[in-house]
């Protein structure tokens, strides 16, 4: 079982722009989700998700950091990406997936 928690237009881009002041930029990452594996195996879950809107489904595949990435049980990640604000308001759920191809899905409530 995968939790995951949204948060729209968190700090990170404040704390990403002081932190990287000298290095690579990461602007307008204003979107933070928090996914934790609440089951008794370890998942791998690949960078990209899937809005769920009344219009249908939109993939997200430019989540920070890239890459699949190993949870194991209790293990929490954190994800980072730029979101339309106009477009967040549309969406109803976000669904992650396991590299079996398995869905984890929860609701949005605005």
């Amino acid at each position: 079982m995968l939790k995951i928690h949204c948060i729209m237009n968190s700090a990170i881009e404040d704390i990403l722009a002081f932190r990287t002041c000298c290095s690579l930029k990461m602007f307008d990452q204003n979107l933070e989700i928090h996914i934790t594996n609440q089951g008794n195996d370890p998942l791998t879950i690949p960078s990209y998700l899937d809005l769920e809107m009344e219009e249908g489904t939109k993939r997200i595949a430019t989540l920070t950091p890239a890459g699949d990435h190993r949870l194991l049980p209790g293990d929490l990640m954190a994800f980072y990406c730029s979101m339309d604000e106009t477009l967040w308001d549309k969406v109803r759920g976000v669904t992650f997936y396991d590299k079996e191809g398995n869905g984890y899905s929860t609701p949005i409530i605005h």
